[in-house]
């Protein structure tokens, strides 16, 4: 099926949506603006060049919808993009048969899916990252793994950004007065910042920590970074630092986000010698994953003033138990890892899925290939 066939295909799926669907979507969208805007990657050989692929002649796909109508039309419109191929829809927990069987898969990416599925030639996971099945098994496999990785980057940014003024202004401990019925206007015994010239690090520059990058540039933040592959980043961040700066250039920083997928070398990465080694009084959000921070740590932290407060969309465990001391504590935030959530995000997050699943049937250039070595 011809791409701009495709596009129409979509956009005729999203204008004849119900209202109340949460994929509803304006009928100006064009997957190839919405893959250069979100400066998604494409492998760098066609999929036919792979020594395993074949066009497949069945898909089992989990369709990722929150409604059974909605799942129905992702089966639809996936239908339309793979052409004669059969679709078979699937639920979790995935039969044992399916396994066995699949070639290709459109599903969770598993420890149990990486051992057993013998046959795979493809798995696209419709979540950003895929750290939960980063199993030594992986590199032994040959096959593709996709993700949706970058796709989350506005929402998480906006996130981030709310968290931060949030804290920054205060507006947690008002809140708190406010549920009292207290008018407290003096004395204030907390910060309340401007964020004009302050100084942002941002761990882990790639799809989310880019566009956080940007919108807190737009707020006149002096704006530095961390990544692990090279000093490369856009012109809106003024330094770009490797892996062993991490602790100098928080040492400079009056807000530090963690923006970093989970990996073996960023597995407890905030932990005490860090804390200590940043500003005193900065504030700490993490938006990459909960076992990147050393939880116990981070509150030590919290309590003792080398940080003023926290923005948790992710915790260490997750989720974060009844009575856990962070739910008490006056300097955090908390949300449930639904950052990416959104009325933008998950039509967002389809297309990038419709998209692969034409390109992998024709044998084309695939989009968000995870690096299975790097694990993200």
């Amino acid at each position: 099926m011809h791409r701009t066939t495709l596009k129409v295909l979509l956009l005729f799926a999203i204008m004849s949506l119900p209202a109340t669907t949460l994929l509803a979507r304006p009928n100006d969208v064009d997957a190839a603006a919405l893959i250069d805007a979100l400066n998604l990657q494409e492998s760098q050989v066609p999929v036919r060049e792979m020594p395993f692929w074949r066009k497949p002649k069945k898909i089992y796909m989990v369709p990722p919808g929150y409604t059974d109508e909605e799942r129905a039309m992702q089966m639809q419109q996936a239908q339309k993009a793979v052409g004669d191929v059969q679709l078979v829809q699937i639920s979790y927990p995935i039969p044992d048969d399916v396994i066995n069987e699949a070639e290709v898969l459109l599903a969770r990416c598993t420890p149990r899916i990486i051992r057993e599925a013998k046959h795979l030639r493809w798995l696209q996971d419709s979540r950003h990252g895929v750290d939960s099945c980063m199993i030594p098994e992986i590199l032994e496999k040959p096959f593709v793994l996709t993700n949706t990785q970058h796709t989350s980057g506005p929402p998480i940014s906006d996130h981030v950004i709310a968290m931060m003024t949030m804290l920054t202004r205060g507006l947690h401990h008002f809140h708190r007065y406010q549920l009292q019925g207290e008018w407290k206007d003096r004395p204030i015994d907390f910060p309340m910042l401007e964020l004009e010239g302050k100084t942002l690090l941002i761990v882990g520059l790639g799809g989310i920590g880019t566009v956080v990058a940007k919108k807190a540039h737009g707020l006149g933040m002096k704006v530095v970074a961390i990544r692990n592959s090279s000093r490369e980043g856009p012109q809106y961040v003024e330094y770009v630092g490797l892996s062993n700066e991490l602790h100098e250039l928080a040492s400079r920083a009056d807000v530090v986000v963690n923006a970093l997928p989970l990996t073996n070398e960023t597995r407890g990465l905030f932990d005490a010698t860090f804390f200590d080694a940043v500003k005193r009084g900065a504030y700490f959000i993490s938006v990459g994953r909960g076992e990147s921070t050393v939880t116990a740590d981070l509150v030590a932290a919290l309590r003792d003033g080398r940080l003023s407060a926290a923005g948790l969309d992710v915790t260490d465990p997750e989720p974060l138990p009844a009575g856990h001391e962070l739910w008490s504590l006056p300097n955090v935030i908390i949300t449930p890892h639904v950052a990416a959530t959104t009325d933008e995000g998950r039509w967002r997050r389809w297309m990038v899925v419709l998209e692969n699943l034409q390109r992998y049937v024709n044998g084309e250039k695939m989009l968000n290939v995870v690096n299975v070595k790097r694990g993200y």
